[in-house]
């Protein structure tokens, strides 16, 4: 096939010329063909059009995972605005503060996240357009209704591959979201990369219980757009029994997931006969090499990819399956069409036997942050030639005498819990909001499951309960975000600078349960 694109919506012009009556989306709801999702696209996008919105506005998706979602991402593309996915359990607070910071021109929100909406519309200073995918009227109009208005075939004014596709938010250490921006040549790069090495075809059907607001979900519905295979859309994994069952009967061959998921898969796993997958991929964080001998017996006719990648790049490295069996905790070597490489303290960089920042080089690198030089610059510096730039991660990794990298940890304090990047500030800030507490201290213990988990350490003024605690993050955070423990104290330990001494509650924190613990 060829897959000459320079730009997402020519994936789904390809798909639709050539394969029209080809099945591109399947949810618990409904099906849709690649002719009709590209109806479907431009009937928005001119919708869209008429609203005002154009060529680099950005448009906030306020979603869950669903068709109507994806309809709405590829109406961006053809409008050439810069979609931004916004995580459905996101708190009214940050929503207004993400709306506010990217001065999105258009809001699509599903009806049931309305009222939440509704509460960042009275605090946020931008008040965009809005668009509501459900029933709700008071004078809005629904997705609907946009999508079966007649509109004038007037031409709409495609994108660039220098131009913004995307903006994707991701914890930062100061608590603050920082907006990755990706251009079109970013994401192509990223889709034709990783799809290469994973060798989809049209006969594949992608099973997507990822948040689609995650970029590894993301790139589930570009990857089979350039391809015209099926994308098999799962709302999330909050019910595996349901999940698993429609995994077989659509007959799915390609299973994206993160290792949060396996311990639900597995006292499931032999209930179901799942030979239809032929892949299995992880990323968000590296399996334990007893999690990988779990996939491999439970999807025994599939093909398993241990990836590692951040959205700053989408995917940096992958680990043949060939290689598992001696090299279950590397991640791998670079994907296709990019490099990378290793540097110490003074710069040095090092290809083989080394331990050091990881630094990644080509067109999957982001083109900055949106708005926020500074951070920016501590993420981008100039590479081997002029003008150009590079990713320094911020991710320590080590390197074997093949060049194989091995994940070590991180440089900053961002956590990554359950495929999320974690801001411990940002947790703080909001059990620190709560009556009763004098300080509090958020840090992460290496976990099996979750890669961190997450762990709180409070020191309270008045009596507070753990069930208290928990009950406030549960409606100030999202869910990934609610700490897994939480100790109370009357005065937290301190260092010689008054600080609060947060390696020592690391080693006090209780240790978590082992691998074959979790996973019997």
């Amino acid at each position: 096939m060829d897959i000459n694109r320079q730009i997402l919506s020519e994936y789904l012009d390809f798909s639709a010329y050539h394969t029209p009556e080809k099945l591109a989306l399947i949810d618990a709801n409904q099906q849709m063909s690649y002719g009709q999702l590209r109806h479907h696209a431009l009937q928005l996008a001119r919708y869209i059009s008429r609203q005002g919105v154009g060529r680099g506005d950005r448009v906030m998706l306020y979603m869950t995972n669903s068709i109507s979602f994806i309809q709405c991402f590829w109406a961006i593309q053809y409008l050439g605005g810069v979609f931004i996915p916004v995580n459905p359990e996101t708190k009214y607070e940050k929503l207004a503060w993400l709306i506010d910071d990217s001065e999105s021109a258009l809001v699509v929100v599903d009806e049931a996240l309305m009222a939440e909406f509704g509460k960042a519309r009275e605090v946020m200073k931008s008040q965009p357009a809005l668009l509501v995918n459900g029933l709700f009227s008071d004078g809005v109009t629904s997705l609907e209704q946009a999508l079966n208005g007649e509109y004038s075939q007037t031409d709409l004014n495609p994108p660039i591959s220098q131009d913004l596709a995307a903006i994707i938010y991701t914890s930062g250490s100061t608590g603050m979201p920082k907006g990755v921006m990706l251009t079109q040549k970013n994401m192509v790069a990223a889709s034709k990369s990783v799809s290469t090495y994973l060798r989809l075809s049209s006969s594949d059907r992608i099973f997507c219980a990822l948040p689609l607001s995650f970029d590894y979900g993301l790139h589930q519905v570009t990857m089979s757009a350039l391809h015209s295979a099926t994308l098999i859309i799962e709302a999330s994994f909050s019910q595996p029994l349901f999940v698993m069952h429609r995994l077989v009967k659509q007959q799915a061959t390609v299973f994206p997931m993160v290792p949060t998921m396996l311990s639900l898969i597995e006292p499931l796993a032999k209930r179901f006969d799942l030979s239809c997958v032929r892949t299995v991929t992880n990323t968000a964080a590296a399996l334990h090499p007893d999690a990988i001998d779990k996939v491999q017996k439970i999807f025994s006719a599939a093909q398993l990819y241990s990836m590692y990648g951040l959205t700053e790049c989408h995917r940096c490295t992958y680990l043949e399956p060939e290689m598992l069996p001696q090299r279950k905790e590397s991640v791998g070597k670079a994907i296709p069409n990019t490099e990378m490489w290793l540097v110490d303290d003074e710069g040095r960089e090092y290809r083989s036997n080394a331990t050091g920042e990881l630094v990644i080089r080509g067109d999957t690198v982001m083109p900055g942050y949106w708005r926020n030089p500074e951070k920016t610059a501590e993420k981008l510096k100039p590479g081997r030639y002029p003008g150009e730039m590079v990713l320094y991660t911020g991710d320590i990794c080590r390197l074997d005498d093949e060049g194989y990298l091995y994940f070590v940890g991180r440089k900053d304090e961002i956590l990554k819990s359950c495929g999320e990047k974690v801001a411990p500030k940002e947790v703080e800030t909001v059990i620190a909001a709560l009556a009763g507490v004098a300080q509090v201290a958020v840090i992460g213990v290496p976990h099996a499951v979750y890669g961190d988990e997450i762990v709180a350490w409070v020191e309270q003024q008045t009596e507070l309960s753990r069930e208290q605690i928990k009950v406030w993050c549960q409606q100030h955070l999202e869910s990934y975000m609610v700490p897994h423990r939480f100790f109370i104290r009357d005065s937290l330990p301190k260092n010689g600078n008054g600080k609060i001494d947060r390696p020592l509650l690391g080693k006090l924190s209780q240790p978590v349960a082992t691998s074959e613990e979790l996973f019997a």
